[in-house]
């Protein structure tokens, strides 16, 4: 039960994090409303307002994984889902396998 909480708040304080970064990065296209991250199950979703939209979308990375290169640690992003399912599409095409370097501050938490 406690390992389950102290994953919880891992979680929280990871999908809060990810959901700061997201919205400073890309914020002309609109804005992260929620984010929550499974570290068990490896995966990402998050609900925003796309700019000029009229309902927000809700997004997902169904799967990643970390890997690790020396003291470097790496997410790679596997397989998306969208409520809007070209977004989806696109998401998949411009990122799935592709591999991305965490900040060290994230890389302690996974």
């Amino acid at each position: 039960m406690l390992g389950k909480m102290a994953r919880g708040l891992k979680d929280g304080a990871l999908a809060l994090s990810a959901k700061a970064y997201i919205n400073d990065r890309f914020r002309q296209y609109g804005e992260v409303l929620d984010c929550s991250i499974d570290t068990e199950a490896c995966s990402l979703s998050l609900t925003a307002q796309l700019s000029g939209e009229r309902e927000p979308i809700v997004a997902r990375i169904e799967q990643y994984r970390v890997e690790a290169d020396g003291d470097e640690r790496y997410i790679v992003l596997q397989r998306f889902s969208c409520s809007r399912e070209w977004i989806g599409l696109l998401l998949t095409q411009l990122f799935s396998g592709k591999r991305y370097k965490l900040p060290s501050a994230v890389s302690k938490l996974l």
